[in-house]
């Protein structure tokens, strides 16, 4: 007998230990109300003790996440685990845009031998197809994108296209002793391909209009001399960010039609550019609508009644490169655009105050697009601020905002949070 109730008690203590991490994850989940996170992940759960650049995507009820080796479904709201799509490989890159529910994603044994290529239902979780890299070298990270129903991948060696439906290779064009080699790609609604030539300095001067399908050439446009393409964030309409040599705080946006004639030009100055994370449509604080321009800058500056100097959005007409308007800050902090949320501007601004609990938290807000009147929507914790600050990829969708790392390592404790608004 005495040896069943110390079992009994060895049983009630292991469920109670069991219990634990869901009470845990409970409590963060009703934290929610103060601005906290609804769910998050750390650097060990996505990067699996590696590096990892990946990448996030909402599709209905669904965020899906790369991991090392897999993509995985999680429910938005909650955080559970729905599906997961293991790939025979390192993630090394993957499409910034679903085509509809699908995306595409580059994976090998390691970054630097990256020769799969596989598209992914979000909307199913199951892998559609694998194809190789058709480069017989060592095929590195590269670049994907999606457009015209077609997977185009850009890496140093080669750029290859697969049809999206079912992997069917289309096309492929080497890069190596090329006179002119591919760098850079814009997908979605149009393809759009940077070119770096012989006397460049492996920049890019020259963009493409390209068909998905056969990879021709329909038109070329080349930036003026001293400058290079250092942003595509737009297709369609055409977008380009120019920068005049080393200078950040110069860009020349240039705005083409679909036949890549130049529509006009936008001459922006500051010290507050756009940053981009090796790939020039992952920019932050950049947004591109059909009509307007949307930018974080310091060009015209604003102060307030206590004098604090602050960089609003600057809305700007891609018909005549004239500016619209500038938000009025509330409270007089940086807005940072995040992305268009049906008919309005969707931006985060950062918390005021030096000290931990002191000042303003930071918060989501919305921006007329006719007027630049600005509107809070809600507050986050202050945890969230550095996010917000930092490069971290910002995703704004069904209502809730996504921020995850662009850089992840196995070591962070924290490298992605899901907000939603707090309950009243």
């Amino acid at each position: 007998m005495p040896r069943e109730r110390a079992a009994q008690r060895r049983r009630r203590r292991w469920a109670v230990l069991s219990a634990v991490p869901a009470l845990l994850l409970s409590v963060a989940a009703c934290g929610a109300g103060d601005g906290a996170p609804l769910w998050t992940l750390d650097g060990r759960a996505i990067s699996g003790g590696d590096f990892l650049k990946p990448r996030i995507w909402a599709a209905g009820p669904t965020l899906a996440i790369t991991r090392a080796t897999e993509v995985t479904g999680y429910d938005a709201a909650t955080g559970e685990r729905r599906w997961s799509v293991p790939l025979s490989g390192r993630v090394c890159a993957a499409s910034p845009r679903a085509d509809g529910d699908r995306v595409a994603v580059q994976f090998g044994p390691s970054r630097q031998r990256c020769d799969r290529i596989a598209a992914v239902d979000l909307k199913s979780g199951r892998k559609l197809w694998e194809q190789p890299m058709p480069s017989a070298e060592r095929v590195r990270e590269g670049q994907v994108v999606i457009s015209g129903g077609v997977v185009v991948v850009d890496e140093s060696y080669t750029t290859a296209a697969f049809r999206l439906a079912d992997g069917r290779p289309l096309w492929n064009r080497a890069g190596r002793g090329a006179d002119c080699a591919m760098k850079g790609l814009a997908g979605g609604p149009a393809l759009v391909a940077g070119f770096s030539c012989d006397g460049d300095a492996g920049k890019a001067r020259r963009v493409d209009g390209i068909d998905p399908d056969s990879g021709r050439s329909l038109w070329s446009y080349v930036a003026p001399p001293g400058y290079s393409v250092a942003m595509m964030p737009s297709s369609r309409p055409v977008v380009l960010g120019l920068k005049r040599g080393s200078r950040e705080e110069r860009t020349r946006y240039v705005v083409l039609d679909e036949s890549g004639a130049q529509v006009t030009t936008i001459d922006v100055t500051g010290r507050f550019s756009v940053r981009c994370y090796q790939d020039p449509n992952r920019c932050n604080n950049v947004v591109v609508s059909d009509d307007s321009l949307y930018i974080r800058t310091s060009t015209g500056p604003v102060k307030d009644e206590k004098e604090r100097t602050f960089a609003p959005i600057v809305s700007f007409d891609l018909a005549t490169g004239r500016a619209r308007w500038r938000t009025e800050n509330p409270d007089g902090n940086h807005l940072f655009p995040i992305g268009m949320d049906g008919g309005r501007l969707i931006a985060a601004q950062p918390k005021t105050g030096r000290y931990k609990n002191r000042g303003r938290r930071p918060r989501l807000v919305s921006v007329d697009p006719a007027s630049g009147r600005t509107s809070v929507m809600w507050d986050f914790s202050r945890k969230a601020d550095f996010a917000l600050r930092s490069g971290s990829d910002r995703l704004y969708a069904h209502g809730r905002l996504f921020l995850i790392k662009q850089l992840v390592s196995g070591n962070e404790d924290r490298v992605f949070s899901a907000f939603g608004k707090p309950a009243e």
